[in-house]
């Protein structure tokens, strides 16, 4: 009976410990002042060797206040927030913070100076972060990722989970996040996968959470649930930091609006102050393209014909990714294709590519008035037909990461001579131009095998360095090791190699993913322009914009089907949204 008590005595104890270390049961609820400041950023710099990430940077955050962050990929937006959440400490400069705010919700208005010395004492102070890329534990449930590192335990070892259902139960009712806590986190989709992050900062009591680009994986409709969410979070009290590229999301959700350029904040302004081409300027700090000029094709031919195309769940193998889809592209048109994520558009755009097998139907390429059957070819084959492929992972299908930048340029055409030589000579002077060229009377037998694999090392150098200025690559050479670069400079190095191949025929999925808006519109501006001397383009993109902006002719899939297809003047973008959300099957445009 004793070990009994004591055993209860111990689970209350815990139970009033974890609750006070969260601030369910201690913490009383804020009335915030918005212009009160309960962080402050003042004189910060950091820098990484020479290179200076952050030059003097002043910021407020306030308390109950949705502030986002803006601006291109280098501008010091990921340093900044890595130094509040502990990560990374200042090489100068200092952090103030109001600690009663973040202790109990008064707002004294009394900064003192701290140290966020670690991740440990930034989400001990208040601060949570919630990744691009989450941070979960797919096989675990909800309840075991909210609460991993901060269980309820009995007797020292063993997990009380039923206290631990009840508590993040709370937490999601209190804030308007409901989910099942007994959920497996890897069957969620990508908008709860985030409830959960959300809700594993709020279980420790985060005061200000900062939201890493969180609409980046999201659907249409979850973008709106998030925003929700950031809505309920501002009224109970919490404030937010958000990240995002997208431009049009701050002028909706946010209080605030805050634009940094080269390590240094640039401008400062409010929603109704504001718009998208105000936005675009600030982060780039000149006007850009306002609209893309497209010519008249014409006599268009047919590229690429899929005709019927079944592909299979590599796991469940009576289930179809791809489902009878058919569809056709034309010299000087962009096709879009639009839908949620998971919906069949990557595995799409990969069997074409001959990434994925085909179970069923045809693909076919016409090259030069001749139509080839690719369905079966290689994917090599294919490249050297005249297509160039922008994957949707370029981590995983587009770049070696432990080769250097030149090398994974030279992996774009080592199986095409041809097309390399032809992109030199339109950037080398005429009188270097015969390095890059062998006769073949000039090669020995295993050369004539091999030569097509292999070019001069300064054709390489020439065509990566070439790449590196046009597309503006932040890196410290074309040696550099890939894996050093970040995922912006990546996606532009990528990019540049497969435009450089003077294709008839462009695969593109998610060709601005992880680039800042003046990457993201030189991008498109290629886009079009190839588009315009007759190059046929397939594109498919998570951002609806990027494909409402682009496209001449919309597909839209949903559960691996093509459910509407037309011009893009014949759809609304209510009729979009619902042929993406719903199917709408008994309605497809013909």
């Amino acid at each position: 009976m004793e070990s009994l008590v004591n055993s209860m005595v111990f689970r209350a104890n815990i139970y009033k410990h974890t609750s006070f270390m969260r601030g369910i049961l201690t913490k009383k609820s804020k009335s915030t002042n918005q212009n009160s400041v309960i962080l402050r950023l003042q004189n910060v710099s950091k820098s990484f060797g020479t290179v200076k990430a952050l030059d003097d940077v002043t910021l407020d955050i306030r308390a109950g206040e949705i502030l986002s962050i803006l601006g291109e990929n280098g501008a010091g937006k990921s340093t900044l927030m890595k130094i509040l959440s502990g990560l990374y400490q200042p090489t100068s400069g200092d952090v103030f913070v109001d600690k009663s705010w973040f202790d109990n919700g008064d707002n004294n208005g009394n900064l003192e100076i701290v140290k966020l010395e670690n991740p440990r004492f930034s989400m001990k102070l208040g601060i949570g972060m919630v990744y691009q890329h989450f941070q979960l534990v797919e096989p675990f449930t909800v309840v075991e990722n909210v609460t991993l590192g901060n269980e309820f335990v009995t007797r020292r070892i063993l997990l009380d989970e039923e206290t631990a259902r009840e508590e993040v139960k709370k937490v999601s009712e209190k804030f308007g996040l409901p989910i099942d806590p007994d959920a497996i986190v890897e069957e969620l989709p990508v908008g709860l996968k985030q409830r959960v992050e959300i809700l594993k900062q709020l279980y420790r009591d985060a005061e200000l959470l900062i939201l890493d680009e969180p609409s980046a994986v999201l659907t249409p409709s979850e973008v709106q649930e998030l925003f929700k969410t950031m809505n309920n979070l501002r009224a109970a009290g919490k404030s937010l930091i958000f990240i995002t590229h997208k431009l049009a999301e701050p002028l909706e959700v946010a209080d605030r609006i805050v634009v940094m350029r080269g390590g240094k904040m640039v401008g400062e302004t409010t929603p109704d102050k504001a718009d998208r081409e105000k936005l675009a300027e600030m982060v780039v700090g000149k006007k850009i393209m306002k609209k893309l000029d497209r010519l008249t094709v014409k006599d268009p031919k047919t590229v690429l014909k899929v005709e019927n195309l079944f592909v299979r769940d590599d796991k469940v193998t009576e289930n179809y990714l791809v489902e009878d889809v058919s569809l056709t592209t034309h010299t000087g048109e962009i096709v879009g294709i639009a839908g949620v994520q998971g919906n069949g558009q990557p595995e799409l755009l990969e069997t074409i590519m001959s990434l994925r097998p085909t179970h069923d139907g045809t693909i076919s390429l016409n090259e030069n008035g001749e139509t080839h059957d690719i369905t079966h070819d290689s994917t090599i084959d294919i490249i050297r037909h005249g297509v160039a492929y922008i994957p949707e992972d370029r981590s995983s299908s587009g770049l070696v990461l432990d080769l250097k930048l030149n090398e994974n340029i030279w992996l774009g055409f080592h199986g095409n001579r041809k097309q390399a030589i032809t992109y030199t000579k339109e950037i080398l002077p005429e009188e270097e131009q015969d390095v890059s060229e062998l006769k073949e009377d000039q090669l020995s037998p295993i050369e004539k095998v091999t030569h097509n694999y292999f070019l001069p090392n300064r054709v390489i150098d020439w065509m990566s360095s070439h790449i590196v200025d046009l597309f503006k690559v932040k890196t410290s050479g074309i040696f550099a090791n890939i894996r050093s670069l970040s995922g912006g400079n990546q996606q532009k190095v990528l990019v540049g190699r497969e435009f450089a191949k003077h294709p008839k025929l462009i695969v593109a999925a998610e060709p601005s993913r992880g680039v800042d808006i003046g990457v993201q519109t030189q991008i498109h501006e290629e886009l079009i322009r190839m588009r315009n001397e007759g190059v046929s383009i397939l594109l498919a993109s998570s951002d609806l914009e990027e494909v409402l902006a682009l496209s001449d002719h919309l597909l839209i899939a949903f559960d691996g089907k093509i459910v509407a297809s037309g011009a893009m003047d014949s759809f609304t973008l209510s009729e979009i949204s619902q042929y993406m959300t719903t199917g709408m099957i008994e309605e497809v445009k013909k």
